[in-house]
């Protein structure tokens, strides 16, 4: 059997997956926070927990980012 190809992943999104994340921990702009917040927890490797609330914090600053953008009707551009 080959081994499985896949296509790299550009989106700050990750694809859909059995395990629920919603964030591309590996995109560029992602990694540094996602690193950031495992060295203010205390981890290594986070728990599913501490992963959506990662996620959860990536959100609203995607959000606010968005809502920023609408109100001066520039480019959409994410700055975590």
């Amino acid at each position: 059997m080959g081994r499985k190809m896949t296509t790299p992943n550009n989106s700050l999104f990750a694809p859909p997956n059995k395990y629920g994340y919603q964030i591309n921990i590996n995109h560029p702009k992602i990694r540094p926070l996602y690193e950031r917040y495992k060295k203010k927890v205390g981890e290594i490797i986070l728990s599913d927990r501490q992963r959506f609330e990662f996620e959860g914090i990536i959100i609203k600053m995607i959000e606010r980012g968005k809502n920023e953008q609408d109100n001066t009707h520039g480019t959409p551009d994410f700055r975590p």
